[in-house]
């Protein structure tokens, strides 16, 4: 850990003001070295990870979420070090300005380190599993969080458009497999009406699985049963809008499946991909996060699937 750097008590001609000022950008340019070596460190252990899956979990954080991270701090730390050039600049063009000048030029920065410093302390201890650096992220800048949110909603066309789930090292809040049993603790969840001709969404996956059932032997080769994590699920999406994505990502694979063993053509969205992308894509490119606008995306995916 690089140690804090500081103004030596010993140094003669420095008016305590001064000292503490010049202490003021000791601490940002601590927080500065800090914050490069964890993206090169935390970068390199992605990458490595990516080459060794079998290493996965046993160094802590790891997956595109974290790299999606140190991409959005990289972007953060940007404006630092343009100010740092301008000063020089400043610096050429008049020796003789004050230590004054460069605490204002990069004051700005003085709430934005320590707050980010937060983020990345927490994910070194692993107090923050990578799981829950979404919900983390919400009280840090929002161009990391912006970053972030990209990767999940790359996750959500995939799955929603395409049925496929990319996930490889299981960050996403969907998951091949049965039902660990969190979602029934949520049972008005369940019961809530989805606005599917009034069914709730406990009715559609009960008759989602009698249309399975119906189709084993059609379908058994290649059907995959998925099922809800709530517990990395962000906490500002809530479970019914988890549940609608759930149901919209099986139901495209299922139909999927049938083309590619019944020969059929069409589409489950209608033909509609291209216009449904460019939703997620428009949502994407939000610097805040709506579930408003979330929810009517998914609601008008959710319902060509149902037609």
């Amino acid at each position: 850990i690089i140690p804090l750097l500081q103004v030596s008590q010993d140094f003669p001609f420095l008016h305590p003001s001064e000292t503490s000022v010049l202490n003021r950008l000791c601490r940002l340019g601590t927080d500065y070295i800090r914050f490069i070596e964890f993206t090169e460190q935390y970068t390199g252990h992605v990458q490595q990870q990516d080459h060794h899956p079998s290493q996965q979990g046993q160094g802590g954080s790891h997956g595109i979420y974290l790299r999606a991270f140190c991409t959005g701090l990289d972007s953060v730390l940007q404006p630092y070090r343009q100010a740092l050039l301008d000063l020089e600049q400043e610096f050429l063009a008049d020796p003789h300005l004050s230590i004054s000048h460069v605490n204002y030029s990069l004051d700005q920065f003085q709430l934005l380190f320590p707050s980010v410093m937060v983020v990345v302390e927490q994910i070194k201890s692993q107090k923050c599993p990578l799981s829950g650096l979404l919900r983390l992220l919400l009280s840090s800048p929002l161009r990391i969080l912006a970053v972030c949110h990209g990767v999940m909603y790359k996750q959500l066309s995939a799955w929603m458009l395409h049925g496929l789930l990319l996930d490889q090292h299981e960050e996403f809040f969907i998951r091949q497999g049965p039902s660990s049993g969190n979602v029934s603790a949520q049972p008005e969840e369940d019961e809530e009406d989805l606005g599917i001709g009034g069914l709730t969404g406990k009715q559609l996956r009960e008759l989602q699985d009698l249309r399975l059932i119906e189709e084993e032997n059609m379908l058994a080769p290649s059907l995959k049963q998925f099922s809800l994590r709530v517990e990395i699920l962000p906490s500002y999406i809530p479970v019914r809008v988890a549940e609608k994505i759930l149901f919209v990502g099986e139901s495209v694979q299922m139909f999927e499946n049938q083309n590619v063993n019944l020969t059929r053509k069409g589409s489950i969205l209608k033909n509609q991909e291209d216009t449904f992308a460019a939703e997620l894509h428009r949502l994407k490119q939000q610097p805040l996060f709506s579930l408003v606008d979330f929810e009517q995306v998914v609601d008008r995916i959710r319902s060509t699937v149902a037609e």
